[in-house]
């Protein structure tokens, strides 16, 4: 299991985080209470202009779940949560997907598919703080799946990794990365800075546009399962062209018949994508070689729910 997911909505079945200290933390969170501890209830009201009652409430309920502790009416954060934001920004994304699924849901049951909206700065980056806590420890495992594959690579696309966890365990092997992804995701990581440094960004579609150059590895980490087959067979036929001779494909994704939070994970792109899924690895198999591909070598990210399919043109 990876960092984050005994606290993210992808938790093994019965071991999911209570709900209640998921809504409660979340709720604490969205108008900034953690960052005035310690402090007491009183104190915690003034400074933020909230109600004293429900704020004594909340921090009683999350001291029962450990997040903070209670000294002579004073309450702080948990050492262990105060020293790593990945934990709250896994736990908010989780309250994300619980307010979607609970709303959702019952529209996508009768064919209403998702309306598009555009993502606010501060909720994009509680995103990308989420999805990088939980590819921390998947994504040296990634690169030593490529690199083993592809020992001599020096030029690597990072496409659609915004949280560019993968692009710096790249750029920390002495490859030349390029991260890829929207314009306001790029906009956002150059306000905000990756954790790392020697990372090209390029922002574009890329349905719609892709650098004009070519390199040894594409990684489509995190991307493959927003789509449908049609798109994703067209996305392969748009890579085939930047890819160098001998170059490679990874794709990062997560397949049901190996792992059952693949199943629960296709509820969440039910429920934000048109045709995204938890696609099955029959399905990618199909789409790669309708496009030209090698059959796909298929590796287990120990400890993790996802799956490397490595492949290269024929």
């Amino acid at each position: 299991m990876t960092y984050g997911d005994d606290l993210s909505f992808l938790a093994l079945p019965g071991e999911v985080t209570d709900w209640r200290m998921v809504a409660t933390f979340d709720a604490a969170a969205e108008v900034g209470l953690p960052e005035e501890l310690p402090a007491t209830p009183t104190e915690v009201a003034n400074r933020l202009s909230l109600d004293e009652r429900a704020v004594r409430i909340l921090l009683g309920a999350l001291s029962v779940w450990g997040i903070v502790e209670e000294l002579d009416g004073s309450y702080s954060l948990n050492p262990d949560w105060s020293s790593d934001q990945g934990k709250a920004a896994t736990l908010r994304h989780h309250a994300r997907v619980l307010r979607t699924w609970s709303t959702q849901l019952d529209d996508r049951l009768r064919g209403t598919p998702p309306s598009p909206s555009e993502m606010p700065p501060g909720r994009r980056r509680l995103w990308l703080e989420a999805l990088a806590a939980g590819a921390r420890d998947r994504a040296p495992l990634v690169v030593e799946a490529c690199l083993g594959r592809l020992p001599n690579a020096r030029r690597v696309l990072d496409l659609g990794g915004g949280h560019g966890e993968h692009a710096c365990a790249f750029a920390r092997r002495g490859l030349s990365v390029m991260l890829q992804n929207t314009e306001p995701t790029v906009d956002l990581l150059k306000s905000i800075g990756l954790p790392c440094l020697g990372v090209e960004l390029f922002g574009g579609d890329f349905f719609e546009t892709l650098p004009d150059e070519r390199f040894d590895l594409v990684l489509c980490a995190g991307v493959t399962h927003i789509f449908d087959g049609t798109r994703n067979r067209l996305l392969y036929r748009r890579l085939a062209s930047i890819l160098a001779p001998g170059g490679g494909l990874a794709i990062v994704t997560f397949l049901p018949e190996h792992d059952p939070r693949a199943l629960i994970f296709a509820v969440q792109m039910l429920t934000v994508s048109a045709g995204g899924n938890a696609h099955k690895e029959s399905n990618y198999r199909e789409w790669l070689e309708a496009e030209g591909y090698q059959e796909p070598e298929i590796r287990h990210l120990s400890n993790t729910a996802n799956f490397l399919l490595f492949t290269s043109r024929r």
